[in-house]
């Protein structure tokens, strides 16, 4: 093979291989992204059951207008998921904090200040 012939093949290869490279991290942003999405979307869900446990009457097993005493087992809910554990803290009358921190990635941590009509993301 002449020197023609040569460049344009080794100039392929390095192109194919840098496509490759940033496909990789586009995959590995991709699930990443997908992770944040599923917790999220599990602290939602349990903020919405925790909300519903606020309503509730005490006398029907609900929080009567208050979050002070809430359990992840008073509202029926996992909090260690394959995806994160969750936790609750900041437990008052008016608001509690739900945290979760990923399982796979322990940087990744969403914490949600639930109140009884609505929801904030912490920073």
């Amino acid at each position: 093979m002449g020197n023609q012939q040569l460049f344009p093949l080794i100039l392929a290869a390095v192109i194919v291989g840098v496509a490759l490279v940033r496909g990789m991290e586009l995959y590995h942003e991709e699930i990443a992204l997908h992770d944040q999405q599923e917790i999220q979307k599990t602290l939602i869900a349990a903020a919405l059951r925790a909300q519903s446990w606020y309503r509730t009457p005490t006398a029907m097993g609900g929080g009567g207008r208050s979050f002070a005493s809430i359990t992840w087992a008073k509202i029926n809910f996992n909090s260690n998921t394959s995806i994160a554990v969750l936790s609750m803290s900041h437990k008052r009358r008016d608001s509690v904090r739900l945290t979760a921190v990923s399982i796979e990635n322990p940087a990744l941590r969403i914490s949600y200040t639930v109140y009884p009509d609505s929801l904030v993301l912490m920073p």
